[in-house]
């Protein structure tokens, strides 16, 4: 039992999100949702925005706020770099925006 919860355990220190979490362990995101909660782990979001997400994504975060209002690259271009749409870099840009507000 005790090698199962550790296995668990490090499962879930290696992920970056549910998804992957239940990627790991072989079964559905149900069922690791039951693990991680029996076992009270904590499992980043993995969403873009939210701030149980990974440093990573904090960091291209503010590198798209940046890019968009401070250096006043077009929507497609950001787009282009990242691989996402113009819609989805705005939503971001905005977020980051709000956030950024907050923190001064």
């Amino acid at each position: 039992m005790e090698n199962k919860e550790q296995w668990i355990r490090d499962t879930a220190a290696q992920s970056t999100s549910w998804k992957d979490f239940a990627e790991r362990l072989g079964y559905s995101y149900q069922t690791a949702r039951v693990w991680s909660m029996r076992y009270n782990l904590d499992i980043p979001d993995g969403r873009v925005g939210n701030p149980s997400g990974s440093p990573k994504q904090a960091e291209r975060n503010h590198d798209i706020w940046h890019r968009r209002y401070n250096l006043n690259e077009t929507l497609q271009s950001i787009g282009e770099r990242y691989g996402i749409t113009r819609q989805r870099v705005l939503a971001i840009a905005k977020r980051e925006a709000k956030r950024l507000a907050k923190e001064v």
